[in-house]
């Protein structure tokens, strides 16, 4: 394949002199890159450097070549070259956004803030630069700061609500008024956020109508103050409503600070479900699952290589794969109830078990971690039942694994414990 120098190759430029050879190469190394050829990409971008070019186009060559090794987990050398990058060309905002974004991935959220004031002062009205901005303050726990620009986000922006007629709630009263909540995101945003959804009532909400995924369906009709809980696939109607609203915008709406989030449990298996799954969890049984969803780009952080890591665990208790679904997320339910302890990465399962008010660890990668589980705290505000196990370094697992080990072997369970 010819991608400006031939596979196998060194790829070579004129003189050091020649700034139009050099512009040209780069140019190559750019369609090569956004063809998604970054082995090529790399190598024409380093031929460029060796070349000597002059500041601007240096600048535009370390920007690139950084997100190619942060593509390739080289979070150091990224970083190194978009700090390169940068003291080249203070205001390069490619260079700001990407050196903000690696520094929200490794949770560095204070040096990210200030790289984004950066970015703002060049470019104030950037949406994406604010909506990081907002991630950074999210991760912090400042959700007074964080919430307003999470707002930005593109699943907003994106929802089918808009081409109806009726309004977005804006966090007025409601006085008797219906609100009709859709959905956004994963199962797992869908579950956090189900726990605003009785506050709407308690606001003077008059009827509260919630269309969740289908396989939450059932367990959303354990929900407290929602009168009515919809199947909405393919191309519906909406309910008669008033307003709607979207889940990750209700605790904006609200007025949710870190210190007054809604209790948990606030879910819990309905009584059907109880009978289907009565009796199929061991005495003892501790449940595991080791990835989410494998399409999402964090997922190669988060998740386990292979489920073989967690065998040192059944030393001290039985362990129950729950890796592939049984039935819906009521079933699921029914099934946590039974179990001592759920051992999960960051998937759906560590918010139906917190939703539920069931005993949960979960393991939390050392780059790439969500926001909503805050920095260094081994707890969650947002689920008094899960303890967080944190990865120390990017991909070995191997001490978070052993320190639960331990832990099952000093003390058991929590479900276990009297």
């Amino acid at each position: 394949m010819r991608s400006g120098a031939h596979e196998g190759q060194r790829a070579t430029v004129g003189p050091a002199s020649d700034p139009a050879a050099l512009r040209r190469l780069f140019d190559q190394a750019v369609q090569r890159h956004q063809a998604g050829d970054h082995a090529a990409a790399g190598r024409l971008y380093e031929a460029v450097l060796a070349g000597g070019p002059d500041r601007g186009l240096r600048a535009d060559v370390l920007a690139n070549l950084a997100s190619i090794l942060r593509n390739q987990d080289r979070f150091a050398e990224a970083e190194a070259a978009l700090r390169d990058c940068l003291r080249l060309s203070p205001d390069h905002l490619s260079g700001l956004a990407n050196l903000a974004n690696l520094l929200i991935v490794a949770q560095r959220y204070e040096e990210a803030r200030a790289c984004i004031a950066r970015s703002l002062a060049l470019a104030p009205d950037d949406r994406l630069h604010r909506y990081r901005l907002g991630l950074a303050w999210l991760g912090e726990g400042d959700y007074a700061a964080g919430l307003p620009l999470y707002e930005l986000r593109d699943d907003r922006a994106r929802t089918p609500l808009r081409s109806m007629s009726t309004p977005e709630w804006d966090g007025g009263p409601l006085e008797g008024r219906s609100v009709f909540i859709w959905r956004e995101q994963g199962y797992g945003d869908e579950l956090q956020m189900a726990r605003f959804i009785p506050a709407l009532k308690a606001a003077g909400a008059g009827r509260v109508m919630v269309a969740p995924t289908r396989a939450l369906v059932r367990l959303f009709g354990t929900l407290e103050g929602v009168d009515e809980v919809l199947e909405m696939t393919g191309r519906v109607a909406a309910p008669p409503h008033d307003v709607w609203a979207l889940p990750f915008s209700l605790p904006h709406r609200l007025g949710v600070t870190l210190e007054t989030l809604p209790a948990a449990p606030y879910l819990r298996a309905p009584e059907a479900a109880r009978a289907a799954w009565k009796g199929f969890a061991p005495e003892g049984g501790v449940g595991f699952v080791w990835h989410g969803n494998p399409a999402q780009p964090v997922e190669r952080y988060r998740g386990l290589p292979s489920p073989e890591l967690l065998q040192p665990l059944a030393e001290h208790v039985r362990l129950i794969d729950l890796q592939e679904p049984r039935g819906d997320f009521a079933d699921t339910a029914a099934i946590l109830e039974q179990l001592d302890l759920v051992i999960t990465t960051d998937t759906a399962m560590a918010h139906l078990a917190g939703a539920l008010g069931r005993p949960c660890w979960v393991m939390l990668p050392a780059v790439g971690c969500d926001w909503r589980w805050l920095r260094r705290r081994p707890d969650s505000p947002w689920y008094p039942s899960l303890r967080l196990w944190r990865q120390e370094t990017p991909g070995d697992w191997a001490p978070v694994i052993a320190a639960m080990k331990q832990e099952l072997a000093s003390n058991g369970p929590p479900g276990r414990r009297p």
